[in-house]
């Protein structure tokens, strides 16, 4: 199947073909049509699964290009998944002009509410700053027909759930509703039965984003070892682009300033108390290649499209198969392949247990408990599970993948300066 074979306008699937988008995901497969139809949808699936396209693609088809006023709504929990979503949109808008603005705190409001003054047919935004600009008047839903809500399970942890309701009531009635979320929290349901209009629901199995395409392994070790065995994986796959997983912005902190002292200071450290420039400065390093180790939380990850990732590491087992699901499939995207290394201790064996029931595969597994235990590792078994990576390739003009051990190349930097 392709693009051609949706009744879109030609010009959208040619403009796909030009970026290289020739075969749509599954969840493109089954939101797409009934997006078409005008039907109220309901999606669940992990990032990585191709749903921004799968309701962006429908909704540009479905703006009438000669109307000037906003007619369709995109609500997100972050700065970074708005212009995510809003680079897509300047994709599509090629063939017919539409006018796409993205609206968000922390930038100055006044600049917003100029380009609002201008043909607007999508808006993109977080509920908060949507809202302020309606009670201005920058905003006007009088045209309003098509209503996303994505990331919907991430409004609660940003704290914007009363924000989404109270949205949610200045819309006008019988317009077109659509809404995908990881997750379905009890509040979320709720939200969805109040305002949708008899949705059909669809559902990914998070085996697709998980298995494909990455090599998955676990290195049993405890509290005490946990960055040592952290270290030991760094140096044995000398990742290109990795990220670092903790279960706290605190454990963030902490691992960073860790990393730091043991001489690895090629790396940062995403967390919610950062402010939104210096998130920005950050991602804007790692995209670009000045650094190989992002260190992040499961918030402050949330949302996040970063192309290239080759490796990623669970510092901490995650409590919930769902966000084991979500971190893993940072890596392996696109087609490419990747690897995800979980660190386990006594304590997190039932986590694994479930992890590895969700995800119907034993992952292999080694120790890491003590030196004993270390030095009779195969390191040449876990070697072979390495992956090349098209990406390296790609990049070599503009980085040459290391290839000393995560240790000796801070220590080369330092000698440089």
């Amino acid at each position: 199947m392709n693009f051609r074979d949706f009744k879109i306008d030609h010009r959208y699937a040619e403009v796909l073909d030009k970026n290289y988008i020739h075969t749509p995901t599954k969840i493109q497969e089954k939101a797409i049509p009934l997006i078409l139809a005008k039907r109220d949808l309901i999606g669940k699936a992990q990032t990585g699964t191709g749903k921004t396209l799968a309701f962006l693609l429908p909704v540009f088809n479905l703006i009438d290009s000669g109307n000037r006023h906003t007619q369709a709504l995109v609500i997100v929990p972050t700065r970074e998944l708005a212009d995510q979503i809003t680079e897509v949109c300047r994709i599509l808008s090629e063939p017919f002009d539409i006018g796409v603005v993205s609206v968000f705190g922390g930038h100055n409001i006044e600049s917003q509410i100029s380009r609002l003054r201008n043909k607007v047919q999508i808006v993109v935004g977080t509920p908060g700053r949507i809202l302020d600009h309606l009670r201005r008047g920058t905003i006007n839903f009088k045209y309003l027909k098509h209503m996303v809500i994505d990331e919907a399970d991430q409004m609660l942890a940003y704290g914007f759930m009363e924000d989404l309701e109270l949205l949610s009531s200045k819309i006008p009635e019988n317009i077109q509703i659509m809404m995908f979320s990881a997750t379905m929290p009890e509040n979320i349901q709720h939200l969805a039965r109040r305002i949708m209009n008899n949705p059909v629901t669809i559902e990914i199995d998070p085996e697709i984003v998980v298995l494909d395409q990455i090599k998955q392994l676990v290195i049993k070790t405890t509290e005490e070892r946990r960055l040592d065995s952290l270290i030991m994986a760094l140096e044995i796959y000398n990742p290109f682009m990795a990220m670092i997983f903790t279960r706290s912005k605190d454990r963030a902190k902490e691992l960073y300033k860790a990393m730091i002292e043991k001489g690895i200071t090629d790396v940062e450290v995403l967390h919610g108390e950062l402010s939104q420039n210096k998130r920005e400065q950050i991602l804007k390093k790692f995209r670009s290649l000045k650094l190989p180790y992002l260190i992040a939380t499961d918030i402050a990850a949330r949302g996040m499209d970063i192309e290239g990732v080759t490796h990623v590491f669970n510092y901490d087992t995650p409590r919930d198969t769902e966000y084991y699901i979500h971190r893993v499939g940072r890596t392996g995207r696109q087609k490419e392949e990747g690897v995800a290394v979980t660190l386990v201790d006594e304590n997190d064996e039932k986590y694994l247990s479930k992890i590895e029931k969700t995800v119907k595969l034993n992952i292999p597994k080694v120790y890491d408990r003590s030196d004993y235990e270390r030095a009779k590792l195969d390191f040449d078994d876990i070697r072979n599970m390495r992956v090349e990576i098209a990406k390296e390739r790609k990049f070599k003009k503009t980085r040459t993948a290391p290839k000393q051990d995560a240790a000796k190349r801070a220590k080369t930097r330092k000698k440089k300066k």
